[in-house]
């Protein structure tokens, strides 16, 4: 997770009983971040300093023993506020569902891209063509294929559509997906902000840079035209995850 001094603090942060590991890419002076503690035995912090992708692309190369250490990472954004339980939720669902990606849906309230990404009504699991870059869940073997292009731009924009373009033709139609059931909130518009003061070009040039890079034909998210993405399909996925997610709970 980037963290700055103006980044969104949720307690699940220093909640010594969460199931998962926290690291923190620090893009501004860590000793100027209020709570945060270079010691602490909640989290880890490594004072990085740069935008979002190159740091993640940063950590992999000094620290590549992370990808045996662990099967799926949750890049999210410091202005998304998610519960603890939905990020339980995600790994669990991606590993029942053999996914390479998927992202938390977004709140009908929230500071949105993509329509597609928004919750849906008595929808389970949905098959996309990618998810966005603000709090994708990514499969060790996914971010394999992927760490070449962490840092391809500073913006990340356009980086959402190659990468789905990448996982689909090497896993297939079903191996991104999103969960109607689970959600976060992404509380600040898109394209503002301190990175966007930075990038030395706006993100439209980067991003269409990258769908020339790559010839890509899709330059949107949308669900794929397969069965499963039929509306009796998603509403029979939407009572078999309830099933999981009650299930899991109780035992």
């Amino acid at each position: 997770m980037p963290i700055g001094r103006e980044s969104r603090f949720s307690p699940w942060m220093l909640d010594p009983t969460r199931t998962f590991d926290i690291i923190f890419l620090a893009y501004h002076d860590p000793s100027t971040i209020p709570w945060l503690s270079l010691d602490s035995k909640e989290y880890t912090v490594r004072d990085l300093r740069g935008f979002k992708w190159h740091m993640v692309h940063d950590l992999f190369e000094h620290e590549p023993q992370l990808l045996s250490a662990y099967r799926f990472f949750f890049f999210v954004d410091d202005d998304i506020a998610i519960e603890k339980s939905a990020i339980d939720e995600l790994f669990f669902l991606m590993d029942r569902y053999s996914l390479m990606m998927s992202q938390p849906v977004l709140t009908r309230n929230s500071f949105k891209s993509w329509r597609t990404l928004r919750k849906q009504f008595l929808s389970g699991v949905r098959y996309l063509s990618t998810v966005e870059l603000m709090c994708p869940v990514l499969h060790r073997s996914a971010i394999l294929e992927l760490r070449k292009t962490f840092n391809l731009n500073n913006s990340g924009w356009g980086l959402d559509i190659l990468w789905g373009d990448i996982i689909r033709k090497k896993f297939g139609d079903r191996s991104i997906a999103v969960f109607d059931l689970v959600q976060a909130h992404h509380t600040k518009p898109v394209g503002r902000g301190e990175l966007y003061q930075k990038l030395g070009k706006s993100a439209f040039e980067e991003r269409d840079e990258i769908f020339a890079r790559y010839s890509l034909a899709d330059t949107t998210i949308f669900e794929l035209q397969i069965p499963e993405n039929s509306l009796w399909s998603k509403y029979k996925s939407f009572r078999a995850i309830q099933r999981l997610l009650r299930n899991r709970l109780s035992s």
